[in-house]
């Protein structure tokens, strides 16, 4: 006769599969895990240089004005206010300019040049409800009118402060897009 361990065929066992299969779906899991971590380091670290860009463009336009970006008949929003003002669309009296003045935040911080504006292609835009300056713009940049973080939230920029502290607040409400109790751990001021 013929030994027993000789008969065997060259195939898998069911067991023996399913352990390679586990095996392969614990690697995956710690892969997807490694990579979502070293993409949230680097949404954080993107977070932090840009909210130091905006902060000392801030201090610049205080510098140049005399005061930090202020909207003061309310037309646009905080986000837009900030938006326009470090792009040089808001002047010192809060008023919409033509042609712009230079833009106080590094083109290469947020991905697009604030200096290329072609000034002969702005509409007319009177400070109106209409907001035919923030519709040009979102169209011209195909962005929103305001800076925005690693995540797509708005930058929260408060001037004057609602609390009535001195200076302004400014920070990113992190990747879940919300603030305020039980909502701050995440934030970056």
């Amino acid at each position: 006769g013929q030994c027993r361990g000789m008969n065997r065929k060259g195939g898998f066992k069911l067991i023996e599969l399913l352990v390679v299969l586990t095996i392969i779906g614990i690697m995956g899991a710690i892969s997807i895990n490694g990579f979502w971590y070293v993409m949230e380091r680097k949404n954080r670290d993107r977070e932090k240089i840009e909210i130091e860009a905006l902060k000392t463009a801030l201090v610049s336009y205080r510098s140049d004005y005399g005061r930090y970006p202020n909207c003061p008949k309310s037309i646009c929003t905080p986000g837009e206010c900030l938006f326009l003002s470090l792009a040089g669309f808001h002047n010192e009296s809060g008023t919409l300019e033509i042609p712009p003045y230079p833009p106080l935040v590094p083109s290469t911080v947020f991905g697009y040049d604030l200096s290329s504006y072609d000034v002969s292609e702005i509409p007319d835009f009177s400070h109106n409800e209409g907001k035919s300056l923030m519709l040009w713009l979102s169209q011209t940049l195909d962005k929103d009118v305001a800076f925005l973080d690693p995540w797509g939230n708005e930058y929260v920029y408060e001037y004057p402060r609602k609390d009535g502290g001195p200076g302004y607040l400014l920070f990113s409400m992190g990747p879940d897009g919300k603030t305020g109790e039980g909502y701050a751990e995440d934030d970056l001021r």
